[in-house]
């Protein structure tokens, strides 16, 4: 497959990055600071590009199977734009144009999803996000909203707590309905959204997942 690959040089993203050249995966990423990436291997190709820059991301779109989504946004109660938002939005419009179908994304429990049963990950965590980091929590919902409302084959990944601990293989997944621990290694998490690359299990769903 071709898989494009945002916020490559980020702590998820270099684990997205590592698990689909493993898995034999030709991939592109896209990030604003090349001299970031640690990795280098004859199936990569670095672009350098912002996230709002409608023309690069159409040009890195061609030819790709599948879109994965590793920018963060700030963990801050105010900070300046939206941009992880107005990235979305330029990318989804730029997906439909040039057809390609299929982007795993990320978020937290504070995006909820209609198969969420009532529990203490799906319930509070969204409370705190509010009261902590409203204005992350506001961008966060509004892009699973536009996910939501695209026509696209998306996956959202929420989780909690990542860390940057070893890799372990063994991710719990569910929708308030699996007992499981908030933290989990950002490397598990890299790993399974690369998985959802060849897997249709989670398309149009917003998995929850932990350790």
């Amino acid at each position: 497959m071709n898989v494009l690959i945002f916020g490559a040089s980020g702590g998820i993203g270099k684990w997205a990055i590592h698990y689909a050249l493993q898995n034999g995966h030709q991939v592109t990423a896209y990030v604003r600071h090349p001299e970031k990436m640690q990795i280098a291997d004859d199936h990569l190709t670095i672009m350098q590009g912002e996230l709002t820059d409608k023309e690069k991301i159409t040009r890195a779109l061609s030819g790709q199977d599948t879109v994965i989504w590793c920018v963060g946004i700030p963990m801050k109660r105010s900070y300046p734009g939206m941009n992880s938002l107005e990235g979305h939005r330029v990318l989804i419009q730029a997906m439909k144009e040039q057809g390609v179908k299929r982007l795993i994304d990320w978020g937290t429990p504070s995006i909820q999803s209609p198969q969420d049963r009532k529990s203490f990950i799906t319930i509070v965590p969204g409370i705190l996000a509010g009261i902590a980091f409203p204005q992350a929590k506001k961008e966060m919902v509004s892009i699973g909203k536009l996910l939501q409302t695209s026509s696209l084959d998306w996956t959202l990944v929420r989780f909690m707590a990542p860390k940057n601990t070893p890799y372990t293989g063994k991710v719990k997944v569910g929708f308030g309905d699996v007992k499981m621990k908030f933290s989990i290694s950002r490397a598990d998490i890299g790993a399974f959204m690369v998985e959802q690359v060849n897997s249709g299990c989670y398309i149009g769903l917003m998995p929850i997942i932990g350790s």
